[in-house]
């Protein structure tokens, strides 16, 4: 029995303020939600670890302005500070799992997030707040950004090898937050993913207004960087010293000589879209119960950035967004609140051509 093509939906939330008046949007966009009215409803449970203090403590350090938009987030929800930071803050809820795929090369970047839909927070924000730099990008436990690119033309995204053994650290999706919010270029971000201690081992990759491009691999007191005019990026690690990190990578390697093809051909912005974002791409995935849920391409000279949701986005306008990021900082909010896409076409798409065999 072929699975029907499903609808998904992915709010825009546009922020800006303060990093409190931020908090309070972002609450007050995820209060409308069923998720956040299901959220709402729910009682929660603090882990048994948690220290409030010590939350504070890492916060002021490494994530200053990301503590005052959690307490905007608690204002905004009516919550106690402790169950915001809890839920909204470093390790609260489950970190992502699925599988990533990346292309970097010519000025081009080019990103499929694959993760499990129930689990999608299916929102992307645009946040200008002051002492931090503008950014948009895929939003995850509100504060915390899966990809995406800032106002100097940065582009980041995160790409998870291990979940377990965890260490001290930032979890990965505040680290992108962290990356968008304070760094203006690939060498910048280098040197600060290098400096700041790591939860999990993952993979970001990297592509500056200037073309620089880079692959930094990280773990908890490891770190190792690719660099090259092109680039590729999946699930696994390549350098020599992290490799023995490595996880069961079939489904990771066998994503990666596609990606390199295309990295090496330099294709164009939309050549690339097409090609992350085709359903029969081998990039684009439905392995497990996971999907290709978006694809951004960044062509971080000219701050534009193309989104996608779900497969075969570019086939219909209102499926794909073209954003001019220039014009966003400059204070031109999105026409938009939503962008919908389908899901499922990979698995129709694959059943179809084997019933032509």
């Amino acid at each position: 029995m072929a699975c029907a093509p499903k609808t998904l939906r992915v709010s825009f939330v546009q922020c800006r303020g303060t990093p409190y008046e931020v908090g309070r949007a972002q609450a007050d966009a995820f209060a409308a939600t069923r998720k956040g009215q299901a959220f709402l409803r729910k009682r929660v449970r603090l882990p048994w670890w948690f220290n409030i203090r010590t939350e504070e403590r890492a916060f002021r350090v490494y994530a200053p302005a990301l503590w005052e938009e959690i307490g905007g987030i608690a204002e905004g929800l009516n919550i106690p500070m402790e169950q915001a930071v809890a839920c909204f803050g470093n390790d609260g809820l489950r970190m992502p799992t699925g599988g990533c795929s990346a292309v970097m090369s010519d000025g081009v970047y080019g990103r499929n997030y694959d993760f499990r839909p129930r689990q999608y927070e299916a929102r992307f924000a645009l946040v200008q707040a002051p002492g931090s730099y503008a950014s948009v990008g895929g939003s995850h436990q509100l504060t915390g950004r899966l990809d995406g690119m800032n106002e100097h033309g940065l582009a980041i995204g995160l790409h998870l090898v291990k979940a377990r053994p965890r260490s001290p650290g930032l979890t990965s999706v505040l680290l992108v937050r962290r990356v968008l919010d304070s760094c203006a270029t690939t060498a910048e971000a280098i040197h600060f993913l290098r400096r700041t201690p790591h939860v999990t081992q993952n993979n970001y990759s990297l592509l500056d207004a200037g073309g620089v491009a880079a692959v930094v691999e990280a773990g908890a007191g490891a770190v190792a960087v690719r660099g090259g005019d092109w680039l590729a990026c999946t699930n696994h690690f390549q350098s020599p010293q992290l490799r023995r990190l490595n996880r069961r990578v079939a489904h990771s390697i066998d994503r990666l000589p596609a990606l390199e093809g295309w990295a090496a051909r330099a294709l164009s912005a939309e050549q690339t879209f097409k090609a992350l974002n085709f359903p029969a791409s081998p990039a684009f995935h439905n392995y497990g119960n996971a999907q290709t849920l978006h694809t951004i391409v960044a062509e971080p000279g000219k701050r534009r950035l193309l989104i996608g949701i779900g497969g075969d986005a570019a086939a219909l306008d209102e499926d794909m967004l073209d954003i001019d990021f220039k014009l966003w900082v400059a204070g031109e909010d999105l026409p938009i609140k939503q962008l919908k896409g389908q899901l499922n076409l990979g698995l129709q798409r694959l059943r179809q051509t084997k019933a032509r065999r």
